[in-house]
């Protein structure tokens, strides 16, 4: 009589309940999953439907700081900001996961003359927000300056705007505007006054800053600056102010801005004392700074 091998008897019956234990093992895990799965649903279920609920839902924005003809435009880009949901799911609207940034980019987007702004939840139902709207750094027209010996602050106002420090027009200027620092930039009418103004950068932020330099400095020393001309090609007039008249500065970028702004005060400064010892009126019709250390000037006859 032949009687199986122990070891071949248990082998055969542990392999039959091991697969028996991972097929089980796999529903628990399968059976599990989908537990899981139903009850991160039905969470998810009621959270969206929380944040729908009318008692937390923004319904008043609070503008604050902004000029009140944009008012309205900004309110309506913040409700704009906040239509919809999360992931189809959340609503933007809800007080508590409103999108803060998104309103912050809107708002700074909707009109040139918004710098920034500050959002900030007031209530279940509000949202408070505080614009700061940008302040201007110069004026500059699109035509020429109206030259007859004396320079008008505007020639037209429907011509000049406001510029920020980047060199972005932002709004139309006014007479509020006359002592900020004023640019006549007539070639820049070519390509984009059919298209608008505001919202275009008269020239790079680089250049700009530049030549807000180069003027800000020339006051600083004493130079009465009433208005600079960009002609363009690099080319450029500056118009200053003395008893006798207006003085007319040709410079250019050849030997460098900041060369030519140390040659114009060495200049300024020595006629300046030398007409002081006489009746002290600079009696100066133009200077030309454009060709290097030779300093060639006009004299009023």
């Amino acid at each position: 009589m032949n009687i199986p091998a122990r070891s071949q008897f248990k082998s055969k019956h542990t392999g039959e309940q091991s697969r028996e234990f991972i097929n089980n093992r796999r529903k628990r895990i399968i059976w599990g999953c989908a537990l899981g799965v139903a009850v991160a649903v039905s969470w998810l279920f009621v959270a969206s439907n929380l944040t729908h609920l009318a008692v937390f839902d923004i319904q008043a924005i609070n503008i604050k700081g902004a000029d009140s003809n944009i008012n309205n435009a900004l309110e309506a880009a913040v409700f704009q900001a906040i239509q919809g949901n999360y992931f189809g799911l959340f609503s933007k609207s809800n007080s508590f996961i409103y999108p803060k940034k998104a309103i912050r980019q809107s708002l700074e987007n909707s009109d040139t003359r918004v710098n920034n702004v500050i959002v900030s939840r007031n209530g279940l139902h509000s949202l408070d927000i505080t614009v700061n709207e940008k302040t201007p750094a110069a004026v500059f027209c699109v035509n020429l300056p109206n030259w007859d010996g004396t320079l008008l602050s505007f020639d037209s106002l429907d011509s000049c705007y406001l510029v920020d420090g980047t060199g972005l027009a932002f709004m139309n200027a006014s007479t509020s505007h006359i002592g900020i620092n004023r640019y006549y930039m007539p070639n820049i009418a070519n390509n984009t006054l059919s298209a608008g103004i505001i919202g275009i950068r008269v020239a790079s932020t680089t250049a700009f800053r530049a030549l807000q330099s180069f003027y800000n400095s020339a006051r600083n020393y004493g130079i009465d600056v009433r208005a600079l001309l960009v002609k363009g090609a690099g080319e450029y007039e500056l118009y200053a102010g003395t008893d006798s008249g207006v003085i007319v500065v040709y410079f250019n970028e050849i030997n460098g801005l900041d060369n030519e702004l140390t040659a114009l005060i060495s200049f300024w400064n020595d006629v300046s004392q030398k007409t002081n010892g006489k009746n002290g009126k600079m009696k100066l019709d133009s200077i030309d700074l454009r060709y290097g250390s030779n300093i060639f000037y006009r004299i009023v006859r």
